[in-house]
């Protein structure tokens, strides 16, 4: 055989390089035997349903904010009127408020305690003297008994007054005119600026005079007694 040309050598290089590509492709798959339906694709012979695409979503650059859940309450006013039957109204749709708060304790009125009636205790008013009356004065043990059981009603005064202002500290000093009988005759009540304040004392007046003390065989007696407060 005579040798080829260099050109013809290529040409026939390349023709079975080109030979060789086809030999390596996959065969064609066979197409369906009828036409696939709307909404449908052959894909090996078989006509396969379209995968459904999702619309697409609408952005506004906005986030949803999330609603915050409220609790519902019953708006009410003074002197509003119960629904039929005796019943409280429905509340208004929507009608969403925060949980209000309790409303704190409403004081009354400040009114002092009336002492007008109350005989002021005084060394210097002229006492009568009963010559029928015995020598018995009153226990000093059992008078203290007694003013233990005053002292309390005294604080009350205090913590009272305190409700309304400001209350200082100090001592209440308490003179008193003791009868036979156990009764109160008269009482004074001194008091510094600081506890002289919102009816204390009057109130304090009021607390001794009311109260009875043990009777005895004897003339009447002045005593005294203090309460501090702090």
């Amino acid at each position: 055989m005579g040798e080829h040309p260099p050109g013809a050598r290529l040409a026939r290089l390349a023709a079975l390089a080109l030979a060789a590509s086809f030999a390596c492709e996959p065969a064609p798959k066979p197409d369906c035997a009828a036409p696939c339906g709307p909404g449908s694709t052959c894909v090996e012979g078989q006509c396969v349903a379209d995968a459904p695409i999702a619309p697409p979503v609408a952005d506004d650059g906005k986030k949803k904010k999330k609603r915050r859940k409220k609790k519902r309450v019953r708006r009410t006013t003074p002197g509003s009127a119960a629904g039929v039957g005796g019943s409280d109204p429905a509340p208004a749709p929507d009608d969403e408020v925060e949980e209000a708060e309790p409303a704190g304790e409403k004081l009354p009125p400040f009114v002092p305690v009336d002492d007008r009636k109350i005989p002021q205790f005084s060394n210097d008013k002229a006492q009568t003297i009963d010559l029928e009356a015995g020598s018995e004065r009153p226990n000093e043990r059992v008078l203290d008994q007694h003013f233990a059981k005053i002292t309390p009603k005294i604080t009350d005064c205090v913590i009272t007054a305190s409700r309304y202002g400001d209350v200082g500290s100090g001592r209440l000093a308490v003179q008193l005119r003791l009868l036979p009988s156990g009764k109160v005759e008269s009482v004074s009540v001194k008091a510094p600026a600081s506890l002289n304040v919102w009816g204390i004392v009057p109130c304090a007046r009021k607390a001794v005079y009311d109260h009875r003390f043990p009777s005895y065989d004897g003339p009447s007696v002045g005593v005294d007694f203090a309460v501090d407060v702090d």
